[in-house]
């Protein structure tokens, strides 16, 4: 069976048998269809403020479903070559551009990873429409909002409960951080790792990241009253959990 004749759930639930051509309408619809999915997605990530917010989403979206169309209609036109070969260059090529939304900041928590995944799958969402596979870049679009919205609600619910957590510690001076193993040491902590923010060398401040594993045995921890403990210390400038 080649690819051609293997038609949509939706069109076949509809009847829409049009929109599994290449013509005027099928062309529109899809466009139109990427320029929603894309915005879908686009506009959850614009509300958080993030490098590629609304309009890249939607150009990458409608990016993806050009590329699949345009590789349809040159295996149609000329009956030979690879259906998916357009599509494959998309997939590889959008690396790019999602490794420049990934940022390393100044207290080394690493940014923008969801952001690239995020267009990646939208372009993956723009080759489905582009072939005319309209249920799965639907559904999707509709589970790739939710894994946005509101799993990470649920993933930092998790990471607060841990017993594993990371912390950016600001000190007064480099003596400090030995007083400050010696306490948490002491609180029934293991230190994974340490690392030094030379990046904060023009302040002053002696500032770390570092790695704790929470030795006592609890169901829950939580790390809110453990960053409290160490906000008081009168050598600690501040604090704060990195996730």
């Amino acid at each position: 069976m080649f690819l051609f004749e293997i038609i949509d759930p939706i069109i076949q639930l509809f009847k829409w048998d049009v929109l599994a051509e290449i013509n005027f309408g099928s062309v529109c619809f899809r466009l139109v269809l990427a320029i929603i999915c894309g915005g879908v997605i686009g506009f959850e990530r614009a509300k958080k403020h993030q490098a590629a917010g609304f309009r890249t989403y939607i150009l990458v979206c409608l990016g993806s479903t050009i590329a699949m169309l345009t590789n349809e209609f040159i295996s149609r036109a000329t009956n030979m070559g690879d259906g998916a070969r357009l599509g494959a260059q998309v997939i590889s090529g959008i690396g790019f551009l999602g490794a420049g939304t990934i940022l390393v900041t100044s207290r080394n928590q690493i940014r923008g990873l969801t952001t690239a995944a995020g267009l990646w799958a939208c372009a993956c969402l723009g080759l489905s429409i582009g072939i005319g596979f309209y249920t799965l870049a639907i559904m999707g679009t509709l589970v790739i909002s939710i894994v946005l919205a509101i799993l990470p609600k649920i993933e930092a619910t998790f990471n607060r409960k841990s017993n594993f957590f990371e912390i950016h510690i600001e000190f007064q001076t480099r003596e400090n951080l030995k007083q400050f193993i010696n306490l948490i040491r002491q609180m029934n902590f293991q230190v994974i790792s340490i690392e030094h923010n030379s990046a904060y060398s023009a302040s002053g401040l002696s500032v770390y990241t570092i790695s704790l594993r929470v030795l006592e045995k609890k169901k829950r921890h939580n790390h809110q009253e453990y960053l409290d403990i160490f906000a008081q210390l009168d050598y600690v400038n501040y604090v704060e959990e990195i996730f």
